[in-house]
């Protein structure tokens, strides 16, 4: 009961922030399995408010005795189960959006758009919490290295949700945020399997939502596509030619 009860916090609270204020919408009618409104792009600031509050909540109780009551807290109904199947579900709202992509739902960005910001916002995140990891060397709760804070399979898990959401927040809301529920149980799960802390976990996914939003807002190398081949406006012009010395045909191509 307090796996579910903290995953369903965790998505609750992602949630709550990945709502989409309505006053900010031009709609006639939402279905939520499709929707033809235009979502209007919210302030940076906005966006930052919940992975930001994951990233203090995550460094004001990151100290013993407080984390190890918390992790016994929550490990104790499980009796030291454990399981790999985090490992695997952090990539569920990648498989999810490339399915959607599959069957042809309509995107905010074209699918090469949405690999590159993808991979742009797995690296920075990733590029972050190993930085973070290696320098602060804080214990996992197992005891088994020093590089628990953060979470690198949670926030891998939260970057993925929030590209899926990004994508199709304004098209298909229901694919959109069922992300947050795969990476909510990720990082309910690193805890469980006495990996990381809660600590770890809520700042892994305060960094990767974060980082997600960053490269979303500005959007870079938006026009770069190698794979585009430069099109080239050809026109042929054929027209028959008459004068005193010859008839014949008059040919011109403007490249």
């Amino acid at each position: 009961m307090k796996f579910i009860f903290l995953t369903l916090s965790l998505l609750h609270f992602t949630l709550q922030y990945a709502q989409v204020d309505n006053s900010e919408r031009n709609y006639s009618k939402i279905n939520w399995f499709t929707s033809n409104y235009k979502g209007t792009k919210k302030p940076l600031w906005k966006q930052s408010i919940i992975p930001l509050t994951f990233g203090i909540t995550a460094i004001s109780i990151n100290y013993l005795p407080l984390k190890q009551d918390i992790q016994n807290s929550i490990r104790a109904p499980f009796n030291n189960y454990t399981t790999s199947i985090d490992d695997y579900l952090q990539y569920a709202p990648i498989g999810l959006m490339y399915t959607a992509d599959i069957f042809k739902l309509k995107a905010k960005h074209s699918v090469w758009n949405q690999t590159k910001f993808l991979f742009l916002s797995e690296l920075t995140t990733s590029g972050i919490i190993q930085i973070l990891k290696y320098s602060l060397k804080i214990e996992r709760p197992d005891q088994s290295s020093n590089n628990s804070f953060p979470s690198g399979h949670t926030g891998q898990a939260f970057v993925a949700a929030q590209v899926l959401r990004n994508e199709f927040k304004d098209t298909h809301p229901l694919i959109a945020y069922s992300g947050y529920l795969f990476a909510a149980s990720t990082g309910t799960l690193r805890i469980v399997n006495n990996r990381h802390w809660l600590p770890d976990v809520l700042m892994g996914a305060g960094i990767g939502m974060l980082m997600t939003n960053l490269i979303y807002h500005y959007e870079p190398f938006k026009n770069w596509n190698p794979f585009k081949t430069k099109q080239t406006d050809l026109s042929l012009q054929i027209y028959p030619t008459f004068n005193d010395q010859y008839t014949g045909i008059n040919i011109k191509l403007h490249l």
